[in-house]
């Protein structure tokens, strides 16, 4: 690809990439060995570099394509084996993580130059709603979408279910989130929240369809569509339902028997 830009920092492993073909700007998820989880830091990354994209002075990106490397699109938050490493790399129960996850997310909803996801293999939670911040989604065979919430014990923000209902459809949202049921991609399609089944190069094709298409009619476009998507803002029971959530034993509980490889036990507590 031409125009290619490397964003890292010494020591992480180039765990994001960024590059430019034509007028699409395509970041790509550089984490394979850990099917692409997402940390704080590159949650921040990835929000400064779509607004970049939509906002840099010498930017001629039209189009923003978010894809994974390896046999995952992303596989969630960086659960972390252990307390200290997720607090150290910025995982789901490190200092930061949410703050930084919603951070992106707000920064692809608001951009306003499409953003589409090539959807290849599993998008779980946080990947999940990475998918669902996009404007548009390319899902190979092989992807699928979940969050498994009520199973780990956590807590999702309002935006997140409200966008899922909208998406998927209510019955679809509820499966996949009270039931902790799979979202084929052939169902998703079936639902509209998938446009096209297809590899990479129809994404990336895709992408650069979109990105012909006329800006202003596309931010005028994505501005309306947006007005009623929904706040990151918790009304006050709902925080306090949130953080009694995450502050709960049940999601200790999960965390403890992610670590001892069995399946948790719920008090309700």
């Amino acid at each position: 690809m031409e125009g290619s830009v490397i964003v890292t920092e010494p020591g992480n492993n180039e765990e994001l990439l960024v590059e430019t073909t034509g007028r699409v700007r395509v970041i790509t998820l550089n984490r394979p060995e850990k099917r692409n989880a997402l940390n704080a830091d590159i949650c921040r990354k990835i929000a400064v570099v779509v607004h970049e994209a939509a906002h840099g002075s010498s930017d001629t990106s039209r189009a923003i394509l978010i894809r994974g490397n390896g046999k995952a699109f992303c596989a969630g938050a960086d659960l972390g084996p252990t307390d200290a490493q997720a607090e150290a790399t910025g995982g789901v129960y490190g200092g930061g993580f949410h703050e930084a996850l919603h951070t992106m997310l707000r920064a692809i909803v608001n951009s306003p130059i499409p953003v589409i996801a090539d959807i290849q293999g599993p998008a779980v939670g946080a990947g999940t709603q990475l998918s669902l911040a996009c404007d548009l989604r390319v899902a190979g065979v092989s992807a699928w979408f979940g969050v498994p919430a009520a199973a780990l014990g956590f807590a999702l923000d309002s935006w997140t279910i409200n966008r899922a209902k909208d998406l998927l459809g209510g019955s679809v949202a509820r499966n996949m989130l009270i039931a902790h049921q799979r979202v084929t991609a052939d169902q998703a399609a079936v639902v509209g929240f998938v446009t096209k089944i297809g590899d990479s190069q129809t994404a990336l094709s895709f992408a650069e369809e979109v990105a012909s298409l006329a800006p202003l009619a596309m931010k005028q476009l994505k501005g309306v569509l947006n007005e009623r998507d929904g706040s990151y803002n918790l009304d006050a029971q709902q925080q306090e339902l949130y953080d009694a959530c995450w502050a709960s034993e049940d999601a200790a509980e999960a965390k403890v028997a992610r670590r001892e490889k069995r399946a948790p036990i719920f008090r309700g507590r």
